[in-house]
């Protein structure tokens, strides 16, 4: 009875923290503003219609349009309709959605030579561990200043908890851009890059009109 109780708890517990996690990287990654623009589209797309008719060009480009920030919000960030198509077909082939998320929001699936690329940089990376460094110094210096102060325990307590909750916030920010990026890169790189090989060969080629 108490070990089922405890397991509950346990994931209580774990779903909750990732839901916060969650918010977090709801917030770091932007999708709130693609969010509020899809919203925006969404609006003047109603406004078209009923001006314009469906069958209009300008409703058909304003429809392109949603449809394009949609997949913005389901990837964090709007990309290229060939890239998109990679990205949704490794989810199908099981690749991690947030992997794809922290490609797309770092752009590093691009086009390159008119086929599906996945950037595998090294200087997030580097930047990564440089700012962990930086932060954790100041988290020590900081830490060892609070617990030296003439403030009570409980104080010295509440500053530690703080700070290291601000502290985590602020990294868990920074390496969605650095090494959350490198390793979704080198995890789910290989896959995209399949899956963008496998539509670009379902791809009819595009064949240049010759004058007569």
């Amino acid at each position: 009875m108490n070990s089922t109780r405890s397991r509950m708890l346990r994931r209580q517990v774990l779903r909750f923290a990732q839901a916060i996690k969650d918010r977090i990287e709801y917030f770091w990654s932007g999708v709130w503003w693609t969010r509020w623009r899809l919203c925006r589209q969404e609006a003047m797309l109603g406004r078209v219609l009923d001006v314009e008719g469906e069958d209009s060009l300008l409703a058909r480009a304003e429809t392109e349009q949603v449809r394009r920030l949609q997949k913005g919000v389901w990837f964090w960030r709007p990309s290229d309709a060939r890239v998109i198509s990679a990205l949704e077909a490794a989810e199908r082939a099981g690749v991690p959605r947030r992997d794809l998320k922290i490609l797309a929001l770092n752009r590093d699936v691009l086009i390159s030579s008119d086929k599906v690329c996945v950037r595998r940089p090294l200087l997030p990376l580097l930047l990564g561990y440089a700012g962990l460094i930086l932060m954790l110094s100041q988290w020590v210096l900081l830490t060892a200043l609070i617990s030296l102060s003439p403030a009570g325990l409980l104080a010295k307590i509440a500053g530690i908890v703080v700070l290291s909750l601000i502290d985590w916030l602020i990294w868990h920010g920074f390496g969605l851009y650095t090494t959350s990026a490198h390793a979704a890169a080198r995890r789910a790189g290989p896959a995209v890059e399949s899956a963008g090989r496998v539509g670009d060969a379902g791809r009819a080629p595009v064949v240049p009109i010759r004058p007569v």
